[in-house]
C-alpha cells in the first residue's frame, strides 16, 4: 500500500513540476516583450513615483499604464456614445464607494461586517425623509451632510457595543442591526413609506448626463483617494496589525478598539455619502432595494473578487460585477444572468484568492522586471 502511494506522490510531483516548468518558460517568453515595455514607459511612471508615490505607493511602467489609463477611460465614458454603459457607470461609482467603504473595515481590520448596507440605508432613508416629512424642497446641502451624519451615527450605534466582539459574534451583531433596521421600517410606515418607501426624490443633474455622471464619479474618485492615504498611513497600518494578530497589538500599549471605531468611522462618512447618491440616482427609497442583507453580500463579493484590504481591489470589483450585470449578461432573463454573475464571482475565488485585481497587479510587477 504504502509503495503505491509513494509512486502515486511521486508522479503528482513530477506533474506539477512539469506544470510549474511549463509556466515558467511561458513567462519567460512573455517577459521578453514586457520588460522593454516597461522600460520604456518607466520615465512616465517615475514621474509619479517621485511626486506622489510615498503616499500612494510606487509603480513601475506597466502598472503605471494600466492605472491611469483606466483612469482616462472611466472619466471619458459619458463621451462613448452609449448610454447603457453610461447609466452602469453610475451605479458602479456607487456601489464602488460601497465597496471601498466595507473594505476600510472588514478587509483592514478582519472584522467581517455583513450589516453595511444598514448604513447606506440609514443615509438614503435620512435624505427621503428629510423630503418626505419636513419639506420637498429641502436642499442638498442639508440633507446631505444631516444623512452622513445619521450614517455615522448608526456606524458608532453598532460599532460601540459589538467591537469587543470578534469573529461569528461581531458579523450576528451586524447581520442582526441590518435585521432590526428593515423591521422598524414597517411600524414607522407615516414616516418611512412603509414596504412601498418614498418617492419624489430629486434626481442629480437629470437633464445631462455628462454632469450626472461626474456627480457620481467626483465623490468615488476623492474617497477612493482618501482611503487610499488613510490605508498606506501608520492607522492603516494598524488596522491590518489587528487583523494579522491583535493580542500582540494591544501588547504593543495600542488600544485595538479605538483603532477598530475608527475604522468604523472610516466607513460610515463614506457609506453615507453612497446611500445618498443611491437615493438620488433611483429618485426612491425603499426597504428592499436599500437596507436588505443581499446588498451587504454583494459589497463583500465585490471586495473579494477585486482584492480586499487594497481599496483600489474592491472598486475595480464594483465596476466588474456592475458592468457584468448590467451590460455584458443585460440580456439574460434574471435567475440565468445571476447564476452566471457567481459562478464568474465563485472561479475568481478558486482562482484568484487574493482578488483578480491584485493578482492582475502583482503580476504586471513581475513582469516589469526590476524598475530602473
Amino acid at each position: 500500500m504504502s509503495s503505491k502511494t509513494d509512486r502515486s506522490s511521486g508522479i503528482a510531483g513530477r506533474f506539477r513540476g512539469a506544470a510549474g516548468r511549463a509556466g515558467g518558460v511561458a513567462i519567460d517568453g512573455l517577459r521578453t516583450i514586457t520588460v522593454p515595455l516597461n522600460r520604456a514607459l518607466q520615465p512616465l511612471a517615475s514621474i509619479y513615483n517621485h511626486s506622489l508615490g510615498r503616499y500612494f505607493g510606487e509603480m513601475n511602467g506597466l502598472q503605471f499604464v494600466l492605472l491611469f489609463g483606466s483612469l482616462l477611460g472611466l472619466v471619458t465614458i459619458p463621451f462613448w456614445g452609449n448610454y447603457t454603459l453610461v447609466q452602469a457607470t453610475w451605479l458602479a461609482c456607487i456601489w464602488g464607494i460601497f465597496a471601498m467603504s466595507w473594505d476600510i473595515q472588514s478587509g483592514y481590520t478582519g472584522y467581517i461586517s455583513f450589516g453595511h448596507s444598514v448604513l447606506s440605508g440609514g443615509a438614503a432613508y435620512t435624505t427621503a425623509m428629510l423630503v418626505y416629512n419636513v419639506d420637498p424642497a429641502m436642499p442638498m446641502r442639508i440633507t446631505v451632510p444631516v444623512s452622513i451624519l445619521a450614517a455615522l451615527v448608526i456606524g458608532l450605534a453598532i460599532a460601540l457595543p459589538s467591537l469587543r466582539l470578534s469573529g461569528p459574534y461581531f458579523s450576528l451583531i451586524t447581520f442582526v442591526a441590518v435585521l432590526i433596521f428593515y423591521r422598524v421600517i414597517r411600524p414607522l410606515s407615516d414616516y418611512t413609506g412603509g414596504e412601498t418607501g418614498i418617492t419624489g426624490i430629486e434626481s442629480i443633474y437629470s437633464t445631462d448626463p455628462v454632469m450626472r455622471t461626474y456627480a457620481f464619479m467626483i465623490p468615488m474618485l476623492l474617497i477612493a483617494v482618501a482611503l487610499l492615504t488613510v490605508a498606506r498611513s501608520n492607522i492603516g497600518l494598524i488596522l491590518v496589525a489587528i487583523r494579522e494578530n491583535e493580542s500582540a497589538v494591544e501588547a504593543a500599549g495600542i488600544n485595538a478598539t479605538k483603532f477598530k471605531i475608527w475604522s468604523f468611522v472610516l466607513s460610515s462618512i463614506p457609506m453615507g455619502i453612497g446611500g445618498v447618491l443611491l437615493a438620488h440616482r433611483f429618485g426612491t427609497v425603499t426597504p428592499k432595494a436599500f437596507v436588505i442583507v443581499d446588498n451587504s453580500i454583494e459589497m463583500i463579493a465585490m471586495a473579494v473578487a477585486g482584492g480586499m484590504s487594497s481599496i483600489l481591489g474592491p472598486l475595480g470589483g464594483a465596476f466588474l460585477i456592475i458592468m457584468l450585470e448590467d451590460v455584458v449578461l443585460a440580456g439574460f432573463e434574471s435567475e440565468i444572468k445571476w447564476s452566471i454573475l457567481w459562478l464568474i464571482v465563485l472561479a475568481i475565488l478558486v482562482f484568484a484568492r487574493d482578488g483578480l485585481f491584485r493578482k492582475l497587479w502583482h503580476g504586471l510587477d513581475r513582469l516589469g522586471g526590476d524598475r530602473r
